[in-house]
């Protein structure tokens, strides 16, 4: 062997030096997928973008971001497309990157990337949505978290305490998740009176949203569960009224 080192294992040490360059770029390469997904999701999400659909968005939504007039299958479809083979950790930190765009189109995109069944949920992800409901600036975003938030609160239930505590937030949004994230509780096998108490503490707020909300819970748990809404509604008759009511009695007979 000359004057070569031997390794722990009983080989050269010149080999150790050529494989140092293969190493940097094999980490560097790593480093850079998370941007190579996100940069071709980019360019697909302009490709499906529609000028007249933002425009009519933005006037419908009446959201402080931009537009981009990407429609959800499309969405979907740039998801499918160009994220398979994205581990959790880059899709973590793509829906990161995304949600700090001003545009409502990509938050939309993370809620959607984050609800979806690579992504599992873990404390990291109800850390992201937890965070992020100060940020909330209307429905279609919320409601694209929904899955997302709903998963990790079926994960972990203790999760509710926190909800609970949304209840009373003077923020619309954050009050009107506290019943749009629960709603698996209006499910056959499990227990809705938690989440009925926050909609009967909830009938008092007169946002339109929120009584759409109260409806939805109502709606829900009447296709299997009629009775209870039935006694729900004698217990605050004349309170529940407008939208809540016509939702809550849709399925009624």
């Amino acid at each position: 062997m000359g004057d070569k080192k031997l390794t722990s294992l009983g080989r050269p040490r010149t080999g150790m030096k050529r494989n140092g360059p293969l190493q940097a770029r094999r980490a560097q390469a790593e480093k850079a997928r998370p941007h190579a997904y996100e940069a071709r999701l980019l360019t697909r999400l302009r490709e499906l973008a529609s000028p007249e659909r933002a425009a009519q968005e933005k006037r419908y939504q009446k959201f402080r971001w931009g537009h981009w007039g990407v429609s959800l299958p499309n969405m979907d479809r740039a998801i499918r497309e160009h994220l398979a083979g994205a581990d959790e950790d880059e899709l973590l930190a793509l829906c990161e990157r995304l949600w700090r765009e001003p545009v409502w189109d990509l938050k939309i995109v993370a809620g959607r990337v984050l609800g979806g069944k690579a992504v599992a949920p873990d404390e990291r992800v109800w850390r992201f949505i937890f965070e992020r409901m100060p940020e909330l600036d209307g429905w279609a975003v919320e409601d694209n978290l929904q899955s997302a938030a709903s998963r990790c609160l079926l994960a972990d239930p203790r999760r509710l305490d926190v909800v609970e505590t949304w209840v009373e937030n003077p923020h619309l949004w954050t009050r009107r998740a506290s019943l749009v994230f629960t709603l698996p509780w209006t499910k056959p096998g499990r227990d809705p009176e938690r989440t009925l108490g926050w909609a009967a503490r909830l009938l008092r707020d007169r946002e339109w949203f929120i009584q759409k909300a109260i409806g939805w819970q109502l709606r829900s748990l009447s296709k299997t569960s009629p009775e209870r809404v039935r006694a729900f509604l004698r217990a605050h008759e004349g309170a529940v009224k407008g939208v809540a009511l016509r939702e809550a009695t849709k399925y009624l007979k």
